[in-house]
């Protein structure tokens, strides 16, 4: 019995602290695990402004992590949260670097607090990620309550070159329209990946001179990016239409 009256007072304690959520300009929740993408890297397309919600009646402690990003350097962006709008970011970093943010109780943030991306990606041709906490911390700075965990994902739907530049890579391809398999001629040794349009790597593989075949049967209609990279570290990529 008293097992389960601790039990409970856990389970009241963390639903009572638990009251940040987090909304798009427009009312659209954020969810814990979520990702968000975006098929431009200039404003206002780019642009995403966050609402922090408190439901609680206490005043609420928020900052900003920034759990890792790819195929970027931190740079070219605007993370905007409280009092404090930064152009650079770096990964394991949390932000404002110094006080919270406060909501206060009841209440929300402003209309200004955002994240903008401007960087176009160290490597155009693959999505860049940024994958951001939102967490609580009580006035010692410690991590208390719920936290929300999402990516902002940018994967360029125009980003990709042109057949031309994939010879120039060392690829020829039959078709970039397929059905049952992608068929390649490589001029040189090459490396390709192909990844579906949120940046996920669906197969990769070296291939020396020849004419080589990717079986894609498996995969759903739609668009996909065959990535090319030869060994004198030359890229291009193009899109596949599976039909």
């Amino acid at each position: 019995m008293k097992r389960i009256f601790i039990a409970l007072i856990c389970l009241f304690t963390f639903a009572a602290s638990a009251q940040m959520t987090l909304k798009r300009l427009d009312g659209t929740p954020i969810n814990d695990g979520d990702v968000l993408t975006f098929d431009v890297a200039e404003e206002p397309g780019s642009y995403l402004g966050i609402k922090v919600y408190n439901a609680s009646d206490e005043q609420m402690n928020v900052k900003v992590k920034c759990i890792s990003f790819t195929n970027t350097d931190g740079t070219n962006v605007q993370l905007c949260l409280g009092d404090v709008c930064l152009g650079t970011i770096i990964a394991g970093n949390s932000y404002p670097p110094n006080f919270p943010a406060i909501i206060d109780p009841t209440s929300e943030n402003g209309n200004f607090d955002h994240f903008l991306n401007l960087n176009p990606g160290i490597d155009t041709s693959i999505p860049v990620e940024y994958v951001f906490k939102f967490y609580q911390l009580n006035n010692s700075g410690i991590e208390i309550g719920n936290s929300v965990t999402f990516s902002y994902r940018y994967a360029s739907a125009l980003g990709v070159s042109n057949f031309n530049q994939l010879e120039q890579s060392g690829v020829i391809l039959k078709s970039n329209i397929v059905t049952n398999e992608i068929e390649m001629i490589a001029s040189k040794n090459v490396h390709y990946t192909l990844f579906d349009v949120n940046g996920k790597s669906l197969a990769s593989q070296n291939i020396t001179i020849g004419n080589h075949s990717l079986d894609v049967t498996n995969l759903n209609s739609g668009v996909y990016i065959l990535s090319i990279e030869n060994s004198n570290g030359q890229k291009s990529a193009t899109r596949i239409i599976k039909k």
